[in-house]
């Protein structure tokens, strides 16, 4: 049912005043980004006006994802080598469209060779490790190759850890964006 009215003045008969107080608005940049959203007023209950809720129905994940670059890929050994292959290919055309080419050329490279899964799972596969050899070596103190092992699963946590944080904070970026 559609709700024309979202005031009233609660009085019936000759007295009984309804109107459309409250509306939702949108601009340009709400239409391009939420085209599908919808606002439903909800009847008005206790109170003499009714509440809305604004849908956000975001169909814009059956097209192509952005492409997001992440910061810890440029610490990753593969990184420079990559980036020089791919802007050392020769592309024919006027340098703008060769620039546009090599841009999509470098993103299908970093998307097939840096397409890990979520660092959290990675941090936390690591952390379930630590804590075996750890406990090994409550019984084994002096073993030098659980000694080894841990520095090296250590080492690969903290730098796990940054991967996530990195990670995390473009996709706040791009949810604050």
């Amino acid at each position: 049912m559609v709700r024309f009215y979202t005031w009233s003045n609660k009085i019936a008969g000759n007295f009984a005043i309804n109107k459309k107080l409250d509306r939702v608005l949108e601009n340009w940049e709400w239409h391009n980004l939420f085209s599908h959203s919808l606002a439903h007023f909800h009847n008005q209950e206790v109170s003499d006006q009714s509440s809305v809720t604004v849908s956000l129905l975001d169909h814009r994940s059956s097209g192509n994802k952005p492409f997001k670059f992440l910061n810890f890929w440029v610490k990753d050994a593969h990184f420079p080598g990559l980036v020089s292959r791919v802007w050392d290919n020769r592309v024919v055309g006027n340098p703008l469209e060769g620039v546009l080419c090599k841009l999509r050329n470098l993103k299908r490279e970093l998307n097939s060779v840096f397409n890990k899964p979520n660092p959290s799972l990675k941090r936390e596969a690591l952390r379930v490790e630590i804590k075996c050899i750890q406990s090994n070596l409550l019984s084994n103190p002096s073993d030098a190759s659980l000694l080894l092992q841990e520095k090296l699963l250590l080492s690969k946590f903290w730098k796990a850890k940054e991967e996530e944080e990195s990670f995390l904070k473009k996709k706040i970026a791009h949810f604050l964006a």
